[in-house]
This record gives structure tokens, C-alpha cells and sequence, in this order.
């Protein structure tokens, strides 16, 4: 019956992957045995299934019960989510941290202890600001309400069974696997764009224990644009945490995500349109190092292209933007029905 999958739903879609399918097995056991012992050899009526569902309690209190614990920080609804968030961010900072420093021994093996030391260092801080950052963003989406009303049922005394919320239509629900790529891709780029700006540029490795770096950015101007892209991440992952705990698009995700890769194409306009943003000494550098010396072929298709960077670069990320808002919106019209 429709009634008892929602009512099941609702108990184990929020519980840890592992449980769910042991779970969900005992309670139709439980089910069908108490509508059997209600009507004895009779059918049960939709009534009959509502009272059976009433004497269970309400199915966040049942969740709480085959989770074993009622209060945290972060309310039990969402307490395993946010666990699993935080683990992630956790992992990326840390694969993030390791290659850093994987690519400064690589480029400066003379110096590996230093190297260790300030990377240890960075990576206590980054995995404090992810905890600190990741806390934050549950703690807004619970005070928002997000575990009441909006992902299903109202917690009042007055709870009905008719108020489950309905099963996740195939066409809306979200991948957890997409929301927990995007995390760990936005982590990563934040990290390589906090503690190692200075990597990005072309290396040359003329021998010996050291290489050599021509950056593409002015590292003290790029820096400035930090805050914005720190904001910019946490409304990511904000969003990606939502995904998450929805399971299921709306027209409100689906608004969000559309804003946020706008945002996104605002913030690359803004940076890149900033001519200082770039190495000022970029070509002369390159030229330095050996790589392309002036008056060079190389020399000439190096000046072509970087004189082209900005428009380039702002065109790839203009494309790419505009086909996730054009996907966006054909998802939105696809769902709209559903929704």
C-alpha cells in the first residue's frame, strides 16, 4: 500500500545507507503483522493502515530510535548527513594538502622539511575552517527549518499519516554521488587557490635540485578576489549540502543552482577583466627561464596566446556556465510537473 512505503520512506531515507535495507524489510515485517493481527483474516482498510501507522509514532521519532541517540549540535535529522559532509571535506582537504605538497618536494626537494612543516600547518588550518565552515552551513539549513516542514513532515502533536510527505519521483531525484563530486572538486579548487597560487604557471626544470615557475597570476592582486571566492564556495557547497539532504530537485534548487553559476560567470568578469590580475612580467620571465628566448617562434606563439589569455579564458568559462544554466532550465521544465 502507498501509505506504508511513504511511511517507510520517511523512517529510512535520512538513516545511514547501511541500515536502510534491513531496516525497511523489518518494518513491512512489523506492519503487516499488526494490520494482520488488527483485521485478523479481513483486508485492511486505508483506516486500518493509518492507526497501525499512528500506534508506530511519528516516523522521525522511529528514525531516532534505530539511530540510537536524540541530541546533538547539529539536530539528529541531519546529524548523519552532515557527518558524511564533513568527512568529505575532511578527505578532499587532505588529498588537496598532500598534493601541494607532493608538488613542492617535487620542485624543490632541498627543502622537503619545510615544505612538510608549512603544509602541516596549512592543513590544520583548512581542516578548521572546512569543520568550522561545514558546521555553519548545517546549523543555517536546521534554523531555517529545513528539517521540519520542508523535508517532510510536521513534528507537532497533530502529525497524521496523510501528512507523509510523497515518494521521490524518478525524474527529480538528485545522485548523491553528483552533490559529493561537486564538494570534493570545489574543495580542491579552493585549496589550490588559497595555499598555491604561486604553482600555477608554466614550469621549467632546468636540472639540479629546483625548477623553476613562471606564474600566470599576480599572486598579491589574485588575493584580493579571495573573500569573493571564499563566499562564492560556501554558497556552493551550501547548495551541494541541500542537494544532498533533499534528495530530489524543486524549482527552488534548481533557481539556486542557475544563480550560483551566474555568480560564478560574474566573479571570472570581475577577476579576469582586472588586466593587474595577470603577471605583468609573464612574457619576460618565460623568455628568462629559457623556455621561449625573445624573438623566438616559441617566443611569438607565447605572446600571441597570453595576449589573448583574458578573452580566452572568459569565453571558455562563459560557454561552460552557459551550458549548465541551459541544462538547468531544461531540468526545470522537464520536472515542473513533479515538482
Amino acid at each position: 500500500m502507498e501509505l506504508v512505503k511513504r511511511y517507510i520512506y520517511a523512517v529510512t531515507h535520512k538513516l545511514p545507507e547501511a541500515q536502510r535495507a534491513d531496516i525497511e524489510k523489518e518494518l513491512h515485517g512489523l506492519i503487516e503483522d499488526m494490520l494482520e493481527e488488527r483485521v485478523q483474516d479481513g483486508e485492511p482498510t486505508v483506516k486500518d493502515v493509518e492507526e497501525v501507522l499512528l500506534e508506530l509514532g511519528h516516523p522521525r521519532k522511529l528514525a531516532d530510535q534505530y539511530r540510537g541517540y536524540k541530541q546533538y549540535l547539529i539536530s539528529p535529522v541531519l546529524f548523519p548527513t552532515y557527518m558524511s559532509i564533513l568527512k568529505i571535506v575532511l578527505f578532499a582537504i587532505g588529498i588537496a594538502m598532500a598534493a601541494v605538497f607532493g608538488i613542492e618536494t617535487f620542485m624543490d626537494p632541498a627543502n622537503v622539511l619545510d615544505h612538510f612543516v608549512g603544509n602541516l600547518v596549512s592543513f590544520i588550518n583548512a581542516c578548521f575552517q572546512g569543520f568550522t565552515w561545514v558546521t555553519v552551513v548545517f546549523g543555517f539549513i536546521d534554523y531555517a527549518g529545513v528539517r521540519k516542514e520542508k523535508l517532510g513532515i510536521k513534528e507537532d502533536a497533530a502529525w497524521k499519516p496523510s501528512e507523509l510527505p510523497p515518494l521521490p519521483d524518478s525524474r527529480t531525484r538528485i545522485s548523491r554521488a553528483d552533490p559529493i563530486a561537486s564538494i570534493i572538486f570545489t574543495i580542491l579548487f579552493t585549496v589550490l587557490f588559497t595555499f598555491s597560487i604561486g604553482l600555477l604557471g608554466v614550469w621549467r626544470f632546468p636540472g639540479g635540485d629546483s625548477s623553476i615557475v613562471v606564474p600566470f597570476f599576480n599572486e598579491e592582486v589574485f588575493r584580493t578576489f579571495l573573500p569573493f571566492i571564499w563566499a562564492l564556495v560556501a554558497g556552493s557547497v551550501l547548495l551541494d549540502c541541500a542537494k544532498i539532504i533533499f534528495g530530489r530537485w524543486t524549482t527552488k534548487l534548481i533557481a539556486a543552482d542557475i544563480v550560483i553559476h551566474l555568480l560564478h560567470f560574474v566573479l571570472a568578469l570581475a577577476m579576469f577583466s582586472d588586466t593587474a590580475i595577470w603577471n605583468p612580467g609573464f612574457l619576460e620571465q618565460l623568455a628568462g627561464s629559457g623556455l621561449a628566448p625573445i624573438g623566438s617562434e616559441a617566443y611569438e606563439l607565447a605572446s600571441s596566446i597570453w595576449n589573448r589569455a583574458t578573452e580566452s579564458l572568459l569565453s571558455l568559462i562563459g560557454v561552460v556556465v552557459a551550458v549548465q544554466v541551459i541544462a538547468s532550465v531544461v531540468k526545470g521544465y522537464k520536472i515542473k510537473d513533479v515538482c
